[in-house]
């Protein structure tokens, strides 16, 4: 049975301000709840239907069971599917996290204010082997619903921080910062190293004018058609894919 207690608490999770109050976060679904459930994430609660099993490790997490009705007040979906999990918001030192990059890539997104391309940005880096992003303090809340939901279980495996970017830069002048632009280097035809951080900016304003100077390579991705401008996640995707190539 739903207690308004219970129903009042989830239903505050759908805003930022408490994600951030309380440090947690809602994942939604079967299929992701069933990855978070296989991750190191901390799970405190599950809100299943009646007859849904869920294969729970740690005792502490508690399991209620709802009715269709009661799913659907504390989801943000209008067509919930069968599960809703509240999990911790992991802690991040940003003090350690801006200098633990070794020869690795990784990704930098400055100010990237969508939530499907930030979740699409980490699904993808996922799928490339990228194990960290890095997010401006002023990026998108990567704990919002429909960032949890675009990355499809990979915001379970990948790294991610919010950090001070002009701190990351600093800590990490070993390594070589490429910029995405409209123009700059054919990155087809440019020398790529296999480690370095790849930076996605704004996708209204591109890279912004304080972190210009810490770039070290200028990219673009050359341009055969007519469309304006690329996605921010596309372009992350093509560039990430391009230095696995290699």
């Amino acid at each position: 049975m739903l207690s308004k207690t219970q129903l009042g608490f989830v239903r505050s999770l759908h805003q930022k301000k408490f994600r951030q109050m309380y440090g947690k976060f809602l994942v939604e679904g079967d299929k992701l709840v069933r990855e978070l459930l296989t991750s190191q994430f901390k799970v405190d609660a599950i809100y299943k239907l009646y007859g849904s099993n869920y294969e729970v490790r740690n005792r502490a997490t508690e399991v209620i069971t709802v009715n269709e009705m009661e799913l659907k007040k504390l989801s943000t979906h209008e067509n919930p599917n069968q599960v809703i999990a509240v999990a911790q918001i992991p802690a991040s030192d940003i003090g350690h996290q801006t200098s633990d990059i070794k020869d690795e890539l990784a990704i930098v997104c400055d100010n990237l204010s969508d939530p499907g391309n930030a979740g699409t940005i980490i699904r993808t880096a996922d799928w490339f082997g990228v194990g960290k992003v890095f997010f401006s303090e002023n990026s998108v809340d990567i704990y919002n619903p429909k960032v949890v939901s675009s990355a499809k279980g990979s915001l379970f495996r990948v790294k991610c921080h919010y950090v001070d970017l002009k701190n990351l830069f600093e800590a990490n002048r070993h390594l070589k910062a490429y910029g995405t632009f409209m123009s700059g280097e054919n990155i087809y035809d440019t020398s790529l190293d296999k480690s370095g951080l790849i930076v996605i900016g704004n996708e209204a304003n591109g890279i912004s004018n304080e972190l210009l100077p810490f770039i070290t390579d200028r990219l673009t991705i050359p341009q055969f058609g007519k469309a304006e401008s690329l996605n921010a996640a596309v372009a992350a995707g093509i560039v990430m894919g391009e230095f696995r190539r290699r």
